[in-house]
């Protein structure tokens, strides 16, 4: 008898488990499943943007028209693309794709054979005329300690690094694209009246030797630049001369 009760307890205890807890539970299943498919139509429509903007060109809203502007919103949707997609973009096709929204015509373009005037380095003080500060402007190499490629305009040798993240002097550093060359470090292209801070465009693919480096408040690197001749790259070495290669697309005009 004893048993029996215990027997009925138990089936008791079960069915207030199932009518209360079930519904519980099926709910929570229910709500997970619709947020994964919400966040699934939500990356879906990113992925979609995406590809309008990298492969077709597609405008975004906005007003701004700078090649800084465009520059930086091709970055967003090139990296936005890469973190969605199942087949990532190459180093290779990143560096042709931030060419697209470079304008032969829009600027000044500057390269070994044809640099800019020499200009003094005054980003830590009054102008010098001494030689060693001469230079050919200033360039933002961008974010460093980014794993992200399109974050940071130029290869840079790990050893020319340092513990702060500026880039040691008389160090070669190679243009992934076209970057702006610029007097000194404050990017106002976008505001009235600071256009003069831009010199031009340091063509991409070609090198540049440090003469000082800093990092800015928003944790970017930046560099007083000479233009020099790339080092040249051993015939021996195929991977190398696929990379140099891979590292200077043509302009689009």
């Amino acid at each position: 008898m004893a048993d029996r009760n215990t027997l009925e307890k138990v089936e008791s205890v079960s069915r207030i488990f199932a009518a209360v807890f079930i519904p519980v539970v099926l709910g929570v299943a229910g709500s997970i499943a619709n947020q994964t498919l919400e966040r699934s139509k939500v990356r879906d429509e990113l992925l979609k943007q995406a590809v309008d903007v990298v492969f077709f060109k597609e405008k975004l809203p906005g007003e701004s028209t700078s090649f800084e502007g465009r520059r930086a919103r091709r970055t967003h949707w090139l990296e936005m693309y890469n973190s969605l997609a199942d087949v990532k973009l190459s180093n290779e096709f990143i560096a042709i794709m931030m060419e697209q929204d470079t304008l032969a015509s829009e600027q000044p373009l500057y390269r070994i054979g044809s640099p800019p005037a020499p200009t003094a380095k005054n980003e830590n003080g009054p102008e010098s005329t001494n030689e060693d500060e001469l230079g050919h402007g200033w360039v933002a190499v961008g974010r460093l300690d980014s794993k992200r490629y399109s974050d940071v305009n130029f290869d840079v040798a790990p050893n020319a690094i340092t513990h702060s993240w500026t880039i040691k002097r008389d160090n070669i550093i190679h243009a992934r694209w076209s970057v702006s060359l610029r007097y000194n470090t404050r990017n106002l292209e976008d505001r009235q009246g600071y256009s003069s801070a831009g010199i031009g465009l340091l063509w991409g693919g070609e090198c540049a030797k440090v003469i000082d480096s800093l990092v800015d408040g928003r944790f970017q690197t930046w560099a007083f630049i000479e233009i020099v001749h790339c080092p040249a790259v051993p015939k021996s070495d195929p991977a190398l001369e696929r990379r140099a290669m891979s590292a200077a697309p043509s302009v689009i005009r």
